[in-house]
C-alpha cells in the first residue's frame, strides 16, 4: 500500500519560481520537475514574476525572501495573492522567522515557509508545496522546523531581539520603542528565560541575546550551553 507521501508525490502542480540568482532558479525549477510538478514560469523579480502570474495562473508560487534590489518576497506575496486570491505561497528563507530582519507585515493567510538549507528533504519540500496549496491557514517554518522557540515570543520581543543584536544601547531600544529603560531590562530578562538561554551565567545578557539572534538568523540550534 502506498504511503501518504507517496500519495502527495503523485499530485502534480503548476508552479512559478521566482528568485533573484540564476542558478538557484534553474536548480529549484529542475527539483520541482524531477517531483513531477510543472514549471509555468521563472521570474528573476517581482515585476516578471507577477506578469508570469498573471498569464500562466499557477497553483504555487515558490518565491525567495530577498529578490535582491526592489519589492521583497514578502511584497510579491502580497501582490500575487491579490491577483490570485487562491494561489499558494511558498516562502523561501535564510531565517527561521521573518521577523528576525524587522518586517513585521502581515502575510497572506496560508503563506508556508521553508528554510533553504532544507530544499534537499524531498519529502520537506514536497510537504512544503502540498501545504501551500492547501492554504487553509497559516502556517509558519517552525511548525515545519525548529523547536518552536519563536513561537512564544510577540513581535516587540522580536524585536527587542533584533536591535540588542545590531548594538543599540538600553537607552537607544528605550528611544526606538517608546519604553522606560527598565522595561528593555525586564524585556531582555523575559527573552533569555522563555529561549531557555543560561540564566544566571557569567556571560553578558546581551551577548547571550545576540548569540541567540545569529544562530536563528543561519537557521542553527540556538546555543544554551
Amino acid at each position: 500500500m502506498p504511503t501518504a507521501f507517496e500519495e502527495n508525490a503523485r499530485m502534480s502542480y503548476r508552479i512559478l519560481v521566482v528568485d533573484d540568482d540564476g542558478f538557484t532558479r534553474m536548480l529549484l525549477g529542475s527539483q520541482l520537475r524531477e517531483l513531477g510538478h510543472h514549471v509555468v514560469g521563472e521570474a528573476a523579480n517581482s515585476a516578471e514574476g507577477m506578469a508570469s502570474a498573471k498569464v500562466n495562473k499557477p497553483d504555487v508560487i515558490v518565491v525567495d525572501l530577498d529578490l535582491g534590489e526592489g519589492p521583497s518576497g514578502v511584497d510579491f506575496a502580497l501582490g500575487a495573492r491579490r491577483l490570485q486570491p487562491n494561489v499558494g505561497i511558498l516562502l523561501l528563507t535564510s531565517y527561521v522567522d521573518v521577523r528576525l530582519i524587522g518586517d513585521f507585515r502581515p502575510l497572506p493567510p496560508g503563506t508556508v515557509f521553508m528554510v533553504k538549507r532544507s530544499l534537499t528533504n524531498v519529502e520537506a519540500f514536497e510537504s512544503a508545496i502540498d501545504m501551500a496549496v492547501d492554504s487553509g491557514s497559516r502556517r509558519t517554518l517552525e511548525k515545519l522546523h525548529g523547536d518552536g522557540s519563536l513561537d512564544k515570543l510577540r513581535d516587540g520581543q522580536i524585536e527587542i531581539m533584533r536591535l540588542v543584536a545590531c548594538g543599540y544601547t538600553n537607552s537607544e531600544i528605550a528611544s526606538q520603542r517608546f519604553l522606560r529603560e527598565a522595561s528593555v531590562g525586564k524585556a531582555m530578562a523575559r527573552l533569555i528565560k522563555q529561549l531557555n538561554l543560561p540564566a544566571g551565567s557569567e556571560r553578558n545578557p546581551r551577548v547571550l541575546i545576540t548569540q541567540a539572534y545569529f544562530a536563528l538568523i543561519a537557521g542553527s540550534a540556538i546555543p544554551r550551553g
